[in-house]
């Protein structure tokens, strides 16, 4: 009986310790576990640990200015998908929806250390106070991110897109160590202000920049970057190897193997055309080609946003199996139970 009653407690232990994905939707006409992200937030059914999928819409889905106060995962579907927009045109094929997951604000404090964002859209800020192991990936920034205050620790940001000035910037009242910036697009005046960096294992490393605003970083790993910008950086403490810079950057004594005075119509696509991300791929023949140092098994990466073991991806498709295309009747012939939908999917690892 004693082993009857053991077996039952364990089975009723586990059945609630599994991490939950919910469903969030603002479409008229659509069911799902949540019309909010601030009543997903606030709900005691949803627990740190558990994913939110936050569908396409529209509309943007506002967040409480209050400190999110549980460690959640955020997925969204990606950006750059809608053909009809000439502004931001998209990367077709790619996903069936043509609209954004879009987040309004978010601050972090130290109860969502842990939190994950991946194919989210920020049209405002993210503040983080006193975080740690925050991973945000594949996303797209309208607006900055800020480490507000506190020791913040162990910060990745990878794969994203920053776009019209907007900026990773750090306030006085803050410190961060550990961080981590890799395969990122800051486009058209994007930029990194963080002079609050501290410790040792601050990298920067295979970044695409471009426009005209000066990066500033201290104590900081620097490698094969491409710095399409007019101004001079601004690095204190840095290692820097194997960058390209437009300008003829002034550089330590101690940076080996990177290239000054470079032509950047030589070094990516460019142009006026195509997707914002895909113009910033390299062009054959460029300079960036095979020129960063060995990371990881990568052997002579190619500098930029596109190279070594974990490139950028277009569009910031999440890493999840997607639909790309579906076919659906327009109606059901009459006195028929059943209709065929035809779609297809993908891996997007």
């Amino acid at each position: 009986m004693k082993k009857t009653l053991l077996v039952a407690a364990l089975i009723f232990a586990f059945s609630f310790s599994y991490a939950k994905i919910w469903r969030i939707n603002n479409n008229a006409g659509i069911t799902a576990d949540f019309t909010t992200v601030t009543a997903a937030i606030n709900s005691t059914l949803v627990q740190s640990g558990d994913t939110l999928h936050i569908e396409a819409s529209a509309a943007t889905y506002p967040v409480s200015g209050n400190v999110i106060p549980k460690s959640l995962t955020y997925i969204g579907v990606g950006y750059f998908l809608d053909p009809a927009n000439s502004t931001e045109p998209a990367n077709t094929g790619l996903q069936v929806s043509t609209q954004n997951s879009i987040l309004q604000f978010l601050r972090l404090g130290s109860e969502a250390s842990g939190s994950k964002f991946i194919g989210i859209t920020f049209s405002g800020a993210i503040y983080l106070n006193g975080t740690s192991n925050i991973a945000i990936e594949r996303c797209y920034f309208y607006s900055n991110l800020h480490f507000e205050n506190g020791i913040n620790n162990n910060v990745s940001l990878r794969k994203s897109f920053f776009i019209n000035s907007n900026q990773v910037s750090t306030a006085v009242a803050s410190t961060v160590t550990n961080f981590v910036c890799e395969n990122n697009i800051f486009f058209n005046s994007s930029f990194v202000n963080m002079p609050q960096l501290s410790g040792s294992g601050n990298i920067f490393r295979n970044n695409t920049v471009s426009g005209f605003n000066g990066m500033t970083l201290v104590n900081t790993y620097v490698a094969n970057n491409i710095f399409g910008i007019t101004p001079q950086c601004n690095f204190t403490n840095c290692t820097i190897k194997n960058n390209l810079f437009q300008i003829a950057q002034t550089l330590p004594g101690t940076a080996t193997n990177n290239q000054v005075s470079v032509n950047m119509n030589n070094v990516v696509v460019g142009g006026t055309t195509g997707s914002l991300d895909s113009r910033m791929q390299l062009k054959p023949g460029s300079p960036a080609i095979a020129a960063g140092l060995t990371v990881g098994t990568v052997i002579t990466p190619d500098c930029g946003a596109f190279g070594a073991t974990d490139p950028y991806k277009l569009s910031g498709i999440p890493n999840i199996p997607t639909i790309y295309t579906m076919n659906v009747p327009a109606s059901i012939p009459s006195g028929s139970a059943t209709m065929n939908v035809t779609f297809s999917t993908r891996n997007n690892n």
